[in-house]
């Protein structure tokens, strides 16, 4: 996750741009110390129940990308510590900023309401 920390910070004062994780652990507890532990300062929010119920993931990690249309314009799962997918997590944040109004790219399965 130093990766994604690490481009989280170079957002971090740009408009537009905000970095969030959902939490699905069980125990909420364990939160505070493995972002501590792992000098992670994006913000997390517990959200098991959200996660299991309303959006209907089916597997962690997963980057999503919200335009400011509030549409979803990049879903993808897993993550990859490589600078290889740094940069591609960049390009797709510029291209995601750039849209005022566009296309959602979705799954054809992806019933997932955008994040807004």
């Amino acid at each position: 996750m130093p990766r994604l920390e690490k481009v989280a910070e170079q957002y971090e004062n740009q408009p537009g741009v905000l970095f969030l994780s959902l939490n699905i652990d069980d125990d909420p507890g364990l939160i505070d110390p493995f972002l501590r532990q792992n000098k992670l300062t994006f913000p997390v929010l517990l959200a098991y129940d959200y996660a299991a119920d309303t959006l209907k993931l089916a597997s962690i990690p997963q980057n999503w990308l919200v335009g400011p249309d509030g549409a979803v314009c990049l879903k993808g799962n897993g993550y990859d510590a490589t600078e290889k997918w740094e940069q591609s997590m960049k390009e797709a944040i510029e291209k995601c900023k750039s849209q005022t109004v566009g296309p959602t790219v979705r799954t054809p399965a992806d019933t997932t309401p955008p994040l807004l």
